[in-house]
């Protein structure tokens, strides 16, 4: 087995919950009863099936629904599968450059009770989901039937603090839990102080309007509704007014607003290329929050190749956020290379273009400037580029454009009349020939414009497969470009495949791009093959890419173009007419685009 690379591994065994919190953004998911039969199968297929193809799970962390409302025997089960795969496979996580983590869970804390004996065994690192202060949990954290849930909580907290193994909470804060942060912050030294717990692992979240909570409730549950930014700062500040110098002071700076940091996946490029979560029927989503929604849905694991949901995870969250906007002001942050914009599904779920904790964010940058020092107006630049390119590709077209090229071997090349542009403003022929409405390619629903790559200051890159139709679009009157009527017949459509690596040849021992290959098809027989759709011919040239498949290297930049056999004698007599035109236009000239087969 070749490792490929190391995956963050969520398993959800069941979405039922016994409570009904009123802001849980899964909604009426967590009612789907549990279904046992494929529960343990399916933990131990998922492993079995990444291992195998090199995606190695440095971490494997249950979540839910609710992970203990499973029976005590099938949650060891479950333990034991997570145990063996960790000691079988601890050198290999450990040459990722990962520590050795412990078997996790995400809980409600409500049946802790009932698996006291397993978790123990298995040294199970427990985080706990309460709402602070308790009030609110006697009133937002219900079960099913409506009843309290506080004093169950209480005692499992209790329990918790004596707990030998780690063990920690968390709180998600809405605009209720800012009205009552006078009382959150007692509750905290509460649990901390008398009822035992390490609160310096705390970990402190943000709610968000979330559709399947909309759904379930109608509509916003008041005082579940979340915070705007200028609150979160608030309620920041407020925290750290109470709690800066104390005894938890150290965990006030490291762990409790830690989801808003670089260090988690909430702040990444994109989230699909590591995070997976699977459900016990098999399908893999990104994250807990993702699992609500078919659009951050990558396969089922029972079902599909390895290697397609792999793939669908990072093509799936950059289709996502090209499609989601971006704030112009994030574009010059100097603090946009540690958040990325923040999570995808939140965006997605609120309708914003930038993260929902954006001025939280930056004020805990502020606040540790030695770990998160501002970056450059240069370093943003080329990392905001970096980040459009994959995230944004529409936003590229709105970022500084360059001046067109001018090479020059004598000064006359300076001179407005001799400069390509205006050469071929004079000449009818050469319009055509660099005009960007001749061609273009449609490609998973889209189009794609194809132009000379001498004359644009932006690349539009494609990403092709077997999978995908390729059509080409050519306007129906492109064989009579620099042809007599009578000898339109002997005209033909030239296609031309380049690899993006270079070889040197010929007697200026230029580095130019490796051909791969050429395809002509003369007009009757393309037309014949054609449908018009209005002013274009429709030709599939999908076969002729899978023909030729094996030549494409993965990771490699290749290059196409296209043009007529008229189109390319009248380029070259003009090179051999006018020096101004060859120096200029010494690189192909054709209608072009990248792309990468995958």
């Amino acid at each position: 087995m070749q490792t490929k690379k190391p995956i963050h591994l969520l398993y959800v065994p069941t979405l039922f919950c016994n409570m009904s919190c009123s802001y849980c953004y899964l909604g009426e998911l967590t009612n789907k009863k549990i279904d046992l039969s494929a529960v343990v199968e399916t933990l131990q297929t998922s492993i079995e099936k990444f291992v195998s193809h090199g995606y190695i799970p440095y971490n494997l962390s249950f979540h839910g629904g609710e992970v203990t409302t499973l029976p005590t025997e099938t949650l060891e089960k479950l333990f034991k599968i997570t145990d063996s795969y960790y000691k079988t496979y601890a050198q290999d996580i450990a040459s990722l450059g990962f520590s050795p983590t412990p078997i996790h869970i995400k809980t409600n804390l409500y049946n802790l009770k009932a698996h006291h004996k397993i978790l123990k065994q298995y040294k199970v690192s427990i985080s706990g989901s309460v709402d602070l202060p308790l009030s609110l949990h006697e009133k937002y954290r219900r079960d099913k039937q409506g009843n309290s849930t506080l004093d169950k909580i209480k005692e499992n907290l209790r329990w918790l603090a004596s707990y030998p193994h780690h063990a920690k909470i968390s709180c998600v804060v809405t605009q209720e839990h800012l009205r009552e942060i006078d009382a959150f912050i007692e509750d905290i030294k509460y649990i901390h102080d008398d009822i035992g717990l390490d609160m310096t692992k705390f970990n402190i979240m943000f709610s968000f309007d979330s559709i399947k909570n909309h759904e379930k409730f109608l509509q916003a549950i008041e005082g579940t509704e979340m915070l705007t930014h200028e609150e979160q700062v608030i309620f920041y500040k407020k925290i750290y007014q109470a709690f800066e110098g104390t005894v938890l002071d150290e965990g006030l700076r490291t762990h409790w607003f830690k989801e808003f940091t670089p260090d988690y996946c909430c702040s990444a490029v994109n989230c699909g290329n590591k995070f997976f979560l699977i459900e016990s029927n098999g399908k893999v989503s990104s994250c807990p929050r993702g699992q609500s929604s078919e659009s951050y849905s990558y396969g089922n694991i029972l079902d599909d190749d390895i290697e397609t949901i792999i793939a669908n995870g990072w093509k799936r969250i950059e289709r996502n956020e090209n499609r989601l906007g971006i704030d112009s002001e994030c574009m010059h942050c100097e603090f946009f290379p540690y958040c990325n914009l923040g999570c995808t599904f939140v965006r997605d779920e609120t309708e914003t273009n930038k993260s929902y904790t954006c001025q939280l964010q930056k004020e805990i940058y502020r606040d540790n400037p030695k770990k998160y020092p501002p970056y450059s107006e240069a370093a943003i630049k080329q990392h905001v580029k970096a980040y459009c390119y994959q995230n944004k590709i529409p936003m590229l077209e709105e970022m500084e454009r360059y001046e067109q090229k001018e090479q020059t071997i004598t000064p006359e090349l300076y001179e407005k009349h001799n400069t390509l542009s205006q050469i071929i403003s004079r000449d009818a022929i050469l319009q055509s020939i660099y005009s960007q409405e001749l061609f273009y390619l449609h490609v998973a629903k889209q189009n794609y414009t194809l132009s000379s790559q001498i004359l644009k200051n932006k690349s539009e890159i494609l990403f092709l497969n077997k999978q995908d139709p390729i059509y080409l679009y050519f306007h129906k009157d492109i064989f009579k470009i620099n042809t007599l009527p009578r000898d339109e017949v002997n005209n033909y459509i030239h296609m031309m495949v380049l690899s993006g690596n270079s070889v040197s040849y010929g007697d200026e021992e230029r580095h130019k791009q490796e051909h791969l290959f050429d395809y002509s098809i003369y007009k009757n027989a393309c037309v014949s093959q054609s449908t018009l759709v209005g002013e274009y011919y429709c030709l599939d040239i999908h076969p002729i890419f899978e023909l030729h498949q094996q030549l494409f290297r993965e990771g490699i930049k290749h290059n196409l173009f296209f043009s007529t056999k008229t189109m390319r004698e009248y380029h070259y007599s003009k090179h051999r007419k006018n020096a101004f035109y060859h120096i200029q236009a010494i690189n192909l000239p054709f209608a072009n685009i990248e792309f990468f087969w995958l």
